[in-house]
């Protein structure tokens, strides 16, 4: 049997009651869960099977995430990631680990999460762009037919996943954390999905093992950060990921889907313009650091 530890970070959101009501509901349960609270907000009413690790300073998501998994990696076979605005249905654990018992290269899987009405879908997966930058796959489509079969992908999302311990010990960066606390939040996943995949691991979507998700209510509020990680981490995971020439050469296609994506961002967060600003600025600075890491 995979023994299964379950590691949420949070900053203390309401939504956090109910992420925890749908962790009691697993079934399986998880054999034990961390949660990891971080921000100025009083620390969370937490009882029942959970542990809660608290700390006064926000550490951003790559931050608490690689706390809680550094909490119990040495006595997990596998570490599943939730988001603390993420719901699981009852079976998500329990489908995640039947399939990465049964695929022994498989590093990482996650199922469809969707909008928190279950109308549409968030992501199948995460995928590679023609502009060489990460999306969600399938988001925004309807959520009225789930494809059968698993399918690989370029690596799952943090918001609700299944990772094996092992693999996540193989492709850890050089001061032993598992995701790249540099990141803050957004695309860490990407950069570990990425890491995964030079090491011969596997990153999967399955169905049947949905979960619903609140998504982008809590990234708006965050204001100017909200667009400089989106903007800034792609080149973080372009830069750590890829050796010189190749990084320098995909520069243009991807400044174009930046582009593109500030353009969409502007429409809902005006201070979108300041952050691509200092993107642009910062550019040489998130290479060099990028492949100094890689």
């Amino acid at each position: 049997m995979m023994r299964t530890a379950l590691v949420i970070p949070t900053l203390g959101a309401d939504s956090l009651g109910e992420c925890l009501q749908s962790v009691r509901r697993l079934n399986p349960a998880p054999d034990e869960t961390v949660v990891v609270h971080s921000g100025g907000a009083s620390a969370p009413a937490v009882d029942g099977p959970f542990q809660l690790f608290s700390f006064s300073q926000r550490l951003g998501f790559a931050a608490a995430a690689n706390t809680g998994i550094g909490q119990v990696i040495d006595r997990a076979d596998a570490i599943a990631l939730l988001n603390d605005d993420a719901f699981p249905a009852s079976d998500w654990l329990g489908r995640l680990q039947d399939f990465l018992a049964s695929r022994p290269r498989a590093a990482a899987v996650q199922g469809t999460v969707c909008s928190s009405d279950g109308a549409t879908i968030d992501g199948r997966g995460v995928a590679l762009s023609r502009f060489g930058l990460p999306l969600q796959v399938d988001r925004s489509a309807t959520t009225d037919r789930e494809p059968a079969d698993p399918s690989r992908r370029t690596a799952v999302s943090a918001t609700a996943a299944l990772y094996r311990a092992e693999a996540l010990k193989q492709a850890a960066l050089a001061n032993q954390a598992i995701f790249d606390a540099g990141f803050d939040s957004y695309h860490e996943d990407v950069d570990l999905g990425l890491r995964l995949t030079r090491r011969s691991w596997r990153s999967c979507w399955v169905s049947g093992a949905g979960c619903r998700h609140l998504g982008s209510a809590s990234g708006t509020s965050l204001g100017w950060r909200h667009p400089w990680w989106l903007l800034a981490n792609p080149w973080r995971v372009i830069a750590g990921n890829l050796k010189p020439w190749p990084a320098v050469a995909s520069i243009p296609a991807a400044a174009l889907g930046e582009a593109r994506a500030a353009a969409r961002m502007f429409r809902t967060n005006p201070r979108t313009v300041f952050a691509a600003a200092a993107v642009g600025v910062s550019l040489p600075f998130l290479l060099l650091s990028g492949l100094a890491r890689g």
